[in-house]
């Protein structure tokens, strides 16, 4: 038994302050901009292959993570998560965790 497949081509109508970018025709476009510190600020243009044109702003980054302490009290989740955990090898990650990020 073999099936029918109807194909259907659908037209997009807009208004000429409508901008339209189909992105099933359009190839993937990246763009790279490598960013060295978080004081660095970048502007660029993305152009796309529909004419659209994108205008990127950086600023304000953070690359390297900021930790702060957070108080802990004796009843924590840490005692909860200690005292009920799923396994072994789960109690054994929770510690690793704790004895080598937490002070």
């Amino acid at each position: 038994m073999y099936g029918c497949v109807a194909v259907v081509k659908a037209t997009i109508e807009t208004s000429e302050n409508v901008l339209v970018d189909d992105l099933t025709k359009a190839r993937r476009l990246d763009a790279v901009n490598y960013v060295t510190d978080s004081t660095q600020a970048s502007d660029f243009y993305w152009d796309r292959e529909s004419g659209l044109r994108i205008r990127v702003g950086v600023h304000d980054i953070q690359v390297v993570p900021q930790y702060e302490d957070v108080e802990h009290s004796i009843d924590a989740d840490n005692d909860y998560i200690l005292n009920n955990p799923n396994d072994d090898e789960d109690r054994r990650h929770f510690e690793h965790i704790v004895d080598t990020f937490c002070r």
